[in-house]
């Protein structure tokens, strides 16, 4: 009989609670944000920071804010979608902040099942502590005044339960005191990080892969001048060696010879 370890959980109060999960919180170059409505995760700047938002407002907004970032890239796609398009192991971070809660549990389970193939390095997601309701109306706006109201609807609850040995859970049971329209709720609300690390290996090949990157045109200009250069530059060496032989020929010092007794 197989015994599943217990995850690991921390209880922290709510003082120390965003800080002491932010330590855990590794600092590496290829995030996936899924869910980042117009808030990216802000912990560090990755070399490469993808942002998969379904919503086009708040996809348009994005867009414009990072408009001269060349290390962003924002996709329009849902959670489950971004992450089947892409391979095993293929980017180091993937963040899930406020995420997994507006969707089904169903497809979250799927979606955490796709995390931990697709993820190199960690797993960080945040959500409620179990179900936290959260209900929009018909043409109201969401907690940024604009029109995405419809997809801030809670639609699944979680708990470290839902989540393998693997993770490490940071808990606060009464983080949430405001809901998203800041209005102070009756009883407060738990929420937790599940976070999960990875010792990341580079896949191993059956045989070496052969090289099927084409050399740019510059590249090809580039090698046909070093060609140029070097050959001139034997040349160059060649034709020294011929004049230093040429000088020290005895022809030469016999000229100089005569040169120098009708100087005289």
């Amino acid at each position: 009989m197989t015994v599943t370890a217990p995850a690991k959980q921390i209880n922290v109060s709510r003082d120390a609670f965003l800080s002491t999960a932010a330590k855990a919180i590794k600092t590496t170059d290829v995030v996936l944000d899924v869910g980042c409505g117009i808030r990216p995760m802000n912990y560090f700047r990755p070399k490469l920071h993808f942002m998969v938002e379904p919503w086009k407002e708040y996809a348009d907004i994005l867009a414009y804010r990072y408009r001269n970032d060349k290390s962003v890239m924002i996709f329009r796609q849902g959670a489950l979608e971004a992450l089947q398009s892409l391979g095993d192991k293929s980017v180091d971070s993937i963040f899930l902040l406020d995420v997994i809660e507006h969707i089904t549990k169903e497809i979250g389970l799927a979606v955490v099942a796709e995390c931990e193939r697709v993820a190199r390095e960690q797993i960080v997601i945040f959500t409620p502590l179990g179900f936290m309701p959260q209900h929009m109306e018909d043409g109201q706006k969401d907690g940024w005044g604009l029109s995405g109201a419809s997809v801030q609807e809670h639609l699944s609850g979680w708990t470290p339960d839902d989540f393998g040995s693997e993770w490490t859970h940071y808990i606060c049971p009464d983080f949430h005191q405001h809901d998203f329209k800041s209005d102070t709720l009756q009883d407060a609300f738990g929420a937790f990080f599940a976070i999960r690390d990875f010792d990341h290996k580079p896949a191993e090949t059956a045989a070496p892969a052969p090289e099927l990157q084409e050399a740019l045109p510059t590249e090809l200009e580039a090698g046909q001048l070093r060609g140029e250069v070097a050959a001139l530059t034997a040349n160059a060496t060649n034709l020294k060696i011929a004049l230093n032989g040429l000088l020290n020929s005895r022809s030469v010092k016999t000229i100089r010879a005569i040169r120098s007794i009708g100087n005289k």
